[in-house]
């Protein structure tokens, strides 16, 4: 037998016994210590204490999907900074060559990595006229999968009567 299995053969029986004989109630800590050999003991400290317990004001509290507040701030900071990426891209691709984001935005959290982003008036500018928008856009794992409301393709020129374009 192996000095590591011993160890587990003799620690077994003090990790069921421990749990049992704390008192959670008035943050008594059980010591439970069992000798394997000459110079060698096992102990287990099993219990709460008010310092680093229930009662700590260091406690930090997670969401449903079990995130701190840190893991959701920089989720959510990821989730902004992409849909205003695909916003911009998307604008350039519709003929708008300017795109200005206000910091009026609304960040809610639809999954552990899904966030629904809704970007108050979204200024978009081509050289003729300026559109304000609210855009709204739907990220899934730092992807955005949705987007409404931007601006329809603007025609250009004029057409004539028989059809032909022209400016």
């Amino acid at each position: 037998m192996t000095f590591r299995v011993a160890a587990a053969a003799f620690a077994v029986p003090a990790l069921f016994a421990a749990p049992a004989g704390a008192d959670p109630v008035r943050g008594a800590i059980v010591q439970l210590e069992q000798k394997l050999g000459a110079n060698t003991s096992l102990v287990v400290q099993v219990g709460q204490n008010d310092r680093y317990g229930r009662h700590d004001r260091r406690d930090y509290r997670v969401n449903q999907w079990g995130q701190s507040q840190r893991e959701v701030r920089a989720l959510r900071r990821d989730a902004v900074q992409a849909c205003r990426r695909v916003v911009a891209k998307q604008a350039y691709r519709i003929g708008y060559r300017d795109v200005d984001f206000d910091n009026d935005r609304r960040v809610r959290q639809i999954g552990p990595h899904g966030f629904r982003v809704v970007l108050d008036d979204v200024e978009f500018e081509n050289r003729r006229r300026d559109i304000e928008r609210d855009v709204t856009c739907t990220i899934r794992r730092g992807q955005v999968v949705d987007i409404q409301g931007l601006p329809a393709h603007g025609k250009r020129g004029y057409r004539h009567a028989n059809g032909r374009r022209g400016y």
